[in-house]
């Protein structure tokens, strides 16, 4: 579950520029970074712990938000931005099915580390070894799509901005 921002073509736009190559690829990736940062920071405050709005999460653990990352891939003719959850993440499962919407089977619940499990209904405390859920229907909360759409054309100004300075 990731979402990235993609510059192609950097040596092409730079070509006919004096050692320009070398300076706007590195530039261009010191920004992505920057920006990847800023978007993944973005992600966390205002769609997992922001104010309530259509694809904001209340997050109740903090496990989704501390398995959002950002990374920075580049090669020799693009520098891709990444903001998502790694595939290795304990959170991906439920990153995705928050994400794009779904549905859970029914299932049992079972304490596999401790004797019981506990959890409060109707202001009680009830504890159990093992309970029978429902299933639950999730519907789409498209956090990191949505985060991208309203950050990306300040990710691009600040990206072209970077590319120009690196250059003159």
């Amino acid at each position: 579950m990731i979402v990235s921002f993609q510059i192609v073509g950097v040596p092409e736009v730079c070509a006919g520029i004096e050692g320009g190559v070398a300076r706007m690829q590195i530039a261009t990736a010191q920004q992505m970074g920057v920006e990847m940062l800023g978007l993944r920071n973005y992600v966390v405050s205002e769609h997992l712990n922001g104010p309530t709005g259509p694809t904001t999460l209340q997050q109740r653990s903090g496990n989704l938000a501390r398995s959002v990352s950002n990374e920075v891939d580049e090669d020799s003719t693009s520098v891709t931005g990444l903001v998502g959850i790694p595939t290795a993440s304990t959170a991906q499962a439920y990153a995705r099915i928050l994400h794009e919407g779904g549905t859970t089977r029914a299932h049992v619940i079972e304490a596999l580390n401790a004797k019981a499990l506990a959890f409060s209904m109707g202001g009680q405390m009830i504890f159990r070894r093992k309970v029978n859920h429902p299933g639950s229907n999730f519907p789409a909360r498209p956090y990191l799509t949505s985060a991208l759409d309203e950050q990306s054309a300040e990710i691009r100004a600040n990206l072209t901005k970077a590319m120009l300075e690196s250059v003159q």
